[in-house]
């Protein structure tokens, strides 16, 4: 395996350092680009992890990655505690290589390919560590860092710098240059500090370097003639330095006093091309162990410990008597140095496999081929392979509470317990698109795209006009890429930076590989994906155009004048390419585990599956050099971004209602820059009748807690306040409205585990801004189950009105038999079944919200509360806010006499806010003239976290019912409730699989009526958590 990422990076950046001298003197500074940026959020890195650090105490580990993003996690748990996001710009601009968090864990820095497109050098970053907030950045570096290191009392920060920049040191406390070393041939590597302050450094040019406290260097060594040194680790008592190689499989160890070789680890059994990753940990049982890893991999089969062949050094190594440690005795640049694993070719003229048994989720690949190697005693006892990862693994990080933390390129970090078992193991939250082979094939249309998350695995297919996502079963019309044909044969283009055509070079950029090819339909030219580039080439090898791609191009196909590429980022792309020209058209990313997904546009207008996905793109805004970006989820901007129609319509070739949609959106990059802000206050957790404090980065509550107050205080930043609510385990659970000062709130907690979020609405109420969120445990005291108190069903249906003719048939009758059913479906379920049907007299606007206001007193949390809600509603223009029409309206002439007669979503939503209950449903069938578009109720499930089944139809759809008794949205929900559904194995129906059926059922009888009608099904919630709301008698 080559390092391809390392070459890539090599050619960057040393056209980067030609011109590094003068840069200062030809670079003004300026602002990073002020143009949003899309990407994913998947609550963990989605490109190789680069760097580790931790705290003191261990209690919170920092990630870096190529994805331009510094994660924060709370250990041992592995929970993501903060997102940071350095400024950044397209291709490699905001790439984070390093990263170190000081001992008291206040501050983390960060560094990579960082800056250099609008400063004269590179800059390092400093953050705020509770916050997310740049707190300071030290600019006019000469190449990218790849590693820092805070020394143990937190006073100096050390860089390696890539080139032949050297190492810098930095009085911490105030950004003091206090020393530096540019004698380097080579890129530095990486950097360590031992207790007493003595620096450590490595470098691709050979040589291990060691500085006293004040900066002199006082040994030098070339460890292995033609070797490159990486990883570098001092022992437990500062008496040893460990050394991996990135180009060898070797590791060495030397004494820390004067880097003379003491002895080498055994590495037999292992195929690889390097072990650069080193590090110390101890046991648990007093003892330390070494550990090694890297691009390491066995090359015979996995077996038990074996007794160590130990090279001898000079002098020859001496293991104490009880096993103490061993006695010490008196060319690339701007690179992190690891490769990723290229994928492998598919068999010629392959076609898409036989589908697999459909499985209910996709299963997590638990393939952990690259292994660390654990030796005893110091390195001198036996060795232990643990498999690790699925791919490369870049550094070792020891906890003071012993084990270690592992990054790896998957992507992912891992955690060793002391005694060598994976504690935590890698999870990579995408798909895997490398080795998928011809699996990557699309319909004929250019629309539906069948796929796998990981080589080997289920095919799925996604649809994107009618927002599915399922398993293949085999169905015919999917063409993979032909990579040949008789007039076109593209050559070395797998894993190669020379492919041709024939004997004509195609162009790439300096140090990018091919990674995959499809020739176009008619043999007119073909498409090559690369590292950082989709490019389209015409049949005489002249590149036509390129679009430049957030992650490497891992396959690619097309069909007519729509291709498809699935990237590095783990995202799907689809392109059109036309007048010579690529054009970006959506992109999608699904969850491998949950199968969640999201589809977006170029502009930032999305659709998401039932079961979430909001939340897992967003847009960052850079602000000034020193200034903290802007981000805000598409969750944040759901009602101004939320526009499946328009995405559809993208997709197959109407870009209407997009245009239609962004004309209506107005400036929404200015909106999102000046959200509210809000800053956290005080926090306690209610115990009997005290108080008691809580930290805002707290992770246990106090034994017997029942509730937690907080407080925060609001800045308005030119859009106004809107309301804050409080979410609990991603269900709104108490709403407050910010005033001058201090604003407080109280928010009952749940048994077991509790998320807590917070969210303020600007004056608009389209978006909003969010606070920390606190993850809160219980330990020993399990979740709630579900379905363990009464069900009650608040049912209201609207026939007549006090405007005549507005009045409805079915309503009424759709309100009583939808609650009758969940009567019978709930007997023997719940502990009650407690009916409240509101008629049409008594279906006010004040009615409506008194039985809201009244279920709110009544219901308690282990109840299932549903919301079955029924009549005339509308979207009003402008504002796309859902109203509903209450009983007493009586003036239509105009939405400004309408909507004060209304029930509009943000009351509704501040309603459902004084709900208790765990578990919800709400349940909405509406209907006006020209029917309204259903997408947009959607928000009121975005708003409120709970689950939302609508349904919209004209008013003749309505009028005409299904069966003369009642309409087609509560036809399907009877027939759901009464075994249509998916039932689980105690016949129980639960909401997912009720909403799952609806959605599917609603459309097929509407064509028997000769009619078109949807339904729309979604949860907002991160871990789905659904509940029975009904069980089939049999």
């Amino acid at each position: 395996m080559i390092g391809r990422r390392l070459l890539a990076r090599f050619w960057l950046a040393a056209a980067l350092l030609v011109s590094a001298g003068a840069a200062p003197a030809q670079q003004a500074q300026q602002d990073p680009p002020q143009q949003p940026f899309l990407r994913v959020e998947a609550e963990a890195h989605i490109a190789p992890i680069a760097r580790l650090a931790t705290d003191a105490q261990g209690s919170v580990l920092a990630t870096v990655s190529d994805d331009k993003t510094l994660r924060l996690w709370n250990l041992p748990e592995g929970s993501q505690r903060l997102v940071i996001r350095p400024p950044m710009g397209p291709d490699a601009e905001g790439e984070l290589y390093a990263v170190a968090m000081t001992p008291d864990g206040a501050r983390v820095a960060a560094a990579g390919f960082t800056a250099r497109s609008w400063d004269p050098g590179f800059a390092l970053y400093i953050f705020d560590a509770r916050t997310g907030r740049l707190a300071a950045r030290l600019p006019g570096l000469a190449a990218p860092i790849q590693h820092l290191a805070f020394s143990a009392d937190g006073t100096r920060l050390a860089a390696a710098l890539g080139g032949r920049a050297g190492l810098k040191v930095w009085d911490a406390r105030n950004g003091r240059l206090l020393f530096e070393d540019t004698a380097f041939t080579g890129p530095t590597r990486m950097v360590a500090f031992d207790a007493a302050g003595r620096l450590a450094a490595s470098s691709a040019d050979g040589g291990v370097r060691l500085y006293d406290a004040q900066g002199q260097r006082i040994a030098q060594r070339v460890p292995v003639q033609g070797a490159r040194p990486y990883g570098i680790a001092f022992s437990p008592d500062g008496s040893l330095l460990a050394v991996g190689f990135e180009d060898r499989l070797r590791v060495e160890v030397l004494a820390a006093s004067d880097l003379r070789s003491v002895f080498a680890p055994d590495v037999s059994g292992l195929a690889g091309e390097g072990l650069p990753a080193v590090g110390w940990a101890h046991d648990g049982k007093g003892g330390v162990q070494f550990h090694a890893a890297g691009y390491a991999r066995l090359n015979r089969a996995p077996g038990a410990a074996q007794a160590p062949a130990v090279r001898q050094a000079d002098p020859p190594p001496a293991a104490p008597a009880g096993g103490g440690r061993p006695s010490a005795g008196s060319s690339s640049q701007g690179s992190r140095g690891l490769a990723v694993r290229e994928q492998q070719p598919p068999p010629p003229g392959a076609t898409p496999p036989p589908p697999p048994p459909a499985p209910a989720a996709a299963a997590p690949d638990v393939r952990r081929e690259f292994v660390i190697r654990r030796w005893a005693d110091f390195g001198l006892g036996p060795y232990t392979d643990i498999p690790a990862s699925r791919d490369a693994i870049s550094h070792l990080l020891p906890l003071p509470q012993g084990g270690l933390a592992y990054a790896a390129a998957d992507p992912g970090w891992g955690l060793l317990a002391p005694d060598g078992s994976v504690a935590i193991a890698p999870r990579p939250p995408g798909g895997d698109y490398r080795n998928t082979g011809v699996t990557l094939a699309l319909s004929a249309d250019g629309t539906q795209v069948l796929f796998t998350l990981r080589a080997g695995g289920q095919p799925l297919v996604f649809d994107p006009l009618t927002g599915t996502l399922s398993a293949w079963q085999g169905e015919a019309g999917f063409a993979a890429a032909r990579v040949e044909t008789p007039r076109l044969r593209v050559l070395d283009w797998r894993n190669s930076n020379r492919p041709r055509l024939g004997n004509t070079p195609l162009r790439l950029g300096e140090g990018e590989f091919a990674r995959s090819l499809a020739i176009l339909v008619r043999d007119d030219g073909f498409l090559l994906g690369t590292d950082n580039h989709l490019r389209l080439f015409d049949a005489q090898g002249r590149l036509v155009d390129s679009i430049s791609t957030p992650g490497a191009v891992w396959g690619v196909t097309v069909a007519g004048d729509m291709g498809v590429a699935a990237l590095g980022d783990g995202t799907i792309r689809w392109y059109r390419f036309e007048a010579g020209a690529l054009r970006e058209i959506a992109a999608l990313f699904v969850q491998a585990e949950t199968l969640r997904w999201v589809l977006w546009t170029p502009e930032g207008l999305f659709d998401h599956a039932a079961n979430g996905g909001q939340e897992l793109v967003g847009v960052h805004l850079n602000g000034g050099r020193n200034q903290t970006p802007e981000w805000a989820s598409f969750q944040q901007a759901y009602r101004a971004l939320y526009a499946p129609r328009a995405v559809r319509g993208r997709i197959a070739g109407d870009f209407a209602p997009a245009q239609e949609r962004l004309a209506q959106l107005g400036e929404v990059r200015s909106r999102i820059g000046r959200l509210p802000t809000f800053t956290p206050g005080t926090l306690c957790a209610v115990v009997g009748d005290d108080c008691q404090p809580l930290a805002w980065d707290a992770r246990v509550l106090p034994e017997g807690a029942r509730s937690l107050r907080m407080s925060f205080t609001a800045t308005d930043r030119g859009m106004g306040f809107g309301p804050f609510d409080v979410l609990v385990n991603d269900r709104i659970a108490a709403r407050a409205e910010p005033a001058a000062g201090e604003t407080g709130v109280e928010v009952l907690l749940d048994p077991g585990n509790n998320r807590i979020a917070t969210r303020l609405y600007a004056a608009d109420g389209e978006l909003f801004a969010e606070g920390p969120v606190l993850t809160l445990r219980r330990p020993g005291e399990p979740e709630a189950p579900p379905g363990a108190g009464r069900l009650i069903v608040l049912a209201i249906g609207v026939n007549q009105y006090a405007q005549a003719d507005l009045n409805l048939r079915f309503a009424s009758p759709d309100a009583r038999s939808v609650a009758e059913t969940l009567r019978t479906s709930g007997n023997g379920l719940f502990t009650d079944v407690d009916l409240r049907v509101v008629p049409d007299s008594r279906a006010t606007r004040r009615g409506v919200l008194d039985a809201l206001a009244a279920a709110a007193r009544d219901v308690r949390p282990e109840d299932t509360f549903i919301l079955y809600l029924a009549g005339h509603g509308i979207v009003s223009q402008p504002g796309n806010r859902f109203l509903f029409l209450p009983s007493d309206v009586h003036d239509t002439s105009s939405m400004g006499a309408l909507r004060p007669q209304t029930i509009d979503d943000t009351t509704l939503v501040a309603a459902l806010a004084r709900i208790r209950s765990r578990d919800a449903f709400i349940l909405i069938d509406t209907c006006y003239a020209g029917q309204i578009d259903i997408d947009q109720l959607a928000a009121i499930g975005n708003d409120t976290g709970r689950f939302l089944l609508a349904a919209s139809s004209s008013v003749q759809e309505a009028l005409d019912s299904y069966d003369d008794r009642n309409g087609v949205f509560a036809y399907a929900l009877m027939e759901g409730l009464r075994g249509r559904a998916a039932v689980d194995a105690d016949g129980r129906v639960t909401a997912l699989a009720l909403g799952e059926w609806v959605t599917r059922r609603v459309p097929q009888l509407a064509r028997e009526k000769g009619h078109q009608q949807n339904a729309v099904f979604r949860a907002a919630q991160r871990e789905l958590r659904s509940f029975p709301i009904g069980v089939v008698q049999r």
